[in-house]
């Protein structure tokens, strides 16, 4: 367990840690719990505003349902594991909050799982009178730096955000190109702040969900997970897990490769345990 220690009566407000601890070249794995996971699954849009259509990703229950059954599988258990559907940008933002609120020092991780559309470091929410909102990456990971999540300081806190970047192709006007909505992509940058790593895929779903099948990516995380966490005899720490899915994603599936943003300054390592039935959605 990570002895994390408070200096704030000092004048110092980042959290400290003991020498055995900084020089230690892994996680913390002598907890009692594998972590806390918020999943969110965003599949009932509005439309941008502008003559677009509202859209659903239809069939992403299969993804939401694998994604639920994985952690299980990990050692997640399910009154740790929560799962929001159809988020707002502040819905999404203040459960980020009351989850950073939460004590971690039992717990060895945070893990985030967002299903949606997304442009480059954004995620889109459905909104409300007709206009979808977007969401900076940035924003459902500040919540988490050391200095606001004290009992998490040192632990790693893993994204898995799956931000189709279709939205814009699905709500194009009838009108033609002329009447096309004008979205400016942005690439926002994550903040610089130990103990993050983020996987983020932009690919298309290529009509996946339309057919019942599971997304190229969120298929790719849970091949992985069970080829080489809960089957395979290999010591494989969660970077080189995201470089296993990003080969599935660009040889199995020929997907554009997901980015992979780490800040972690340790190998983190999943451990099976035994599993329990799947949380039902909030």
């Amino acid at each position: 367990m990570s002895n994390i220690h408070d200096d704030s009566a000092q004048g110092d407000h980042q959290p400290t840690q003991t020498r055995e601890e900084f020089n230690s070249k892994t996680y913390p794995e002598d907890v009692s719990h594998v972590g806390r996971a918020l999943i969110i699954n965003n599949d009932d849009f509005q439309g941008d505003g502008l003559n677009a259509r509202p859209t659903k990703r239809e069939n992403s229950g299969k993804d939401l349902a694998e994604v639920q059954k994985l952690l299980l599988s990990l050692g997640f258990k399910s009154k740790d594991i929560a799962t929001r559907l159809n988020l707002t940008k502040q819905e999404m933002i203040a459960e980020i909050e009351n989850k950073a609120k939460l004590d971690y020092t039992n717990y060895g991780c945070f893990l985030c799982v967002v299903m949606s559309f997304g442009e480059p470091g954004i995620i889109i929410c459905p909104g409300k009178n007709g206009k979808d909102e977007r969401c900076e990456l940035k924003q459902i990971q500040a919540p988490f730096t050391g200095d606001k999540c004290r009992s998490l300081a040192v632990k790693p806190k893993i994204y898995f955000i799956m931000g189709n970047n279709n939205y814009e192709e699905i709500h194009a006007s009838e009108g033609g190109e002329g009447s096309r909505p004008q979205v400016k992509l942005e690439t926002r940058k994550i903040p610089r702040e130990c103990h993050f790593v983020t996987q983020y895929s932009s690919d298309h779903d290529h009509g996946q969900w339309k057919l019942g099948k599971m997304s190229p990516y969120i298929s790719s995380v849970v091949e992985a997970f069970n080829t080489h966490v809960l089957k395979g005899s290999e010591d494989m720490d969660i970077l080189k897990l995201m470089t296993r899915i990003n080969k599935l994603m660009v040889y199995k599936h020929e997907a554009e490769t997901p980015l992979v943003t780490s800040l972690l300054t340790k190998r983190y390592h999943f451990r099976p345990k035994p599993t329990e039935t799947i949380p039902r959605p909030q």
